[in-house]
């Protein structure tokens, strides 16, 4: 993939966006997060300008803009206004208008709204752009529209807890969650695979990190550069056994394709528990079988309520 290829620039936005998404979970007033949005709209410029033709590039640079733009409105919300704004409880109703008072937030709820309503059947199946839209709509204390939003969510999503949560604060009925995620269907209109990383980043720091790939072999390669090899290796960040044998710590894969049910592989269970070095067994596990119809290049997904990214480079 060439570094103009508009698919480059898609994937180089989502890690611009992935990146914020994290400082928003962890550091909600970063400073980096507009510059890092900024970022995300310059890749999504690029990529508009490329030859592409096609109506999931299209949906995709929606998505991405409209990402974006929650983004900025949420962390100017939470660093500005010094208000609730996040993807586990969603917003405070009119917060624009009861506590935004000089109005720092209108053109950037504005935006987020214009962008999610256009983006929100970009993708038919999935949760994000509704949910996003109902965000922007608690927030400039449309009501009836932001239910409307939530319940879309929920409908394409119904175990998300962000969707359920805020439409409980809205007063109106969320419907019966979910038993359980034990049948879980795969996304209805493309495959991947998602990786689902969780453990202490340090003593006071937990990371549950999702991320998508075209393909379960692309998954294997990111895992050799992350998992640790064994003494000698001292490189920082690397993923060790240690960190995957704390209470909780998990390491799982999702494989989603199309009409069937998520196949989950617990791929902590297949670390070797004397060797130093920290190598799965992927015996059993389909490295090879294609993976379609493929998730579109810097395509996110609302998967397991979070929105999750793809991986940059495969």
């Amino acid at each position: 993939m060439s570094a103009e290829d508009p698919r480059m620039h898609l994937l180089q936005a989502a890690q611009s966006l992935a990146e914020c998404e994290f400082l928003l979970r962890q550091f909600s007033d970063a400073p980096a997060i507009p510059e890092l949005t900024a970022e995300a709209r310059r890749r999504c410029d690029r990529a508009e300008q490329r030859p592409h033709g096609d109506a999931e590039t299209a949906a995709t640079l929606a998505i991405l803009r409209a990402t974006a733009a929650t983004f900025d409105l949420r962390h100017v919300a939470v660093s500005a206004v010094r208000c609730d704004f996040d993807d586990e409880d969603g917003t405070l109703l009119d917060g624009l208008g009861k506590y935004d008072g000089d109005g720092v937030s209108r053109p950037l709820a504005e935006e987020a709204v214009r962008t999610t309503e256009a983006a929100v059947d970009a993708d038919p199946h999935d949760a994000l752009m509704p949910l996003y839209l109902g965000h922007a709509r608690t927030w400039t204390g449309d009501r009836d529209a932001a239910t409307a939003a939530y319940r879309e969510a929920l409908r394409r999503a119904p175990g998300d807890g962000c969707a359920r949560s805020a439409l409980t604060y809205l007063q109106a009925p969320a419907g019966r969650k979910p038993r359980s995620e034990g049948n879980e269907r795969s996304h209805p209109g493309h495959a991947f695979a998602l990786l689902r990383s969780a453990h202490w980043i340090n003593n006071n720091e937990w990371e549950d990190a999702l991320v998508l790939f075209p393909s379960v072999a692309d998954v294997r390669t990111h895992l050799a550069t992350v998992l640790d090899p064994g003494p000698g290796d001292s490189r920082p960040g690397l993923l060790t056994g240690e960190d995957l044998d704390d209470e909780g710590a998990e390491l799982t894969l999702h494989l989603h394709r199309p009409g069937r049910p998520v196949a989950t592989y617990d791929l902590n269970a297949r670390l070797p528990e004397t060797a130093e070095a920290t190598t799965v067994d992927w015996t059993g596990i389909p490295l090879d079988e294609p993976l379609d119809p493929p998730l579109p290049p810097g395509r996110p997904l609302r998967l397991h309520s979070r929105v999750c990214f793809p991986a940059t480079r495969t």
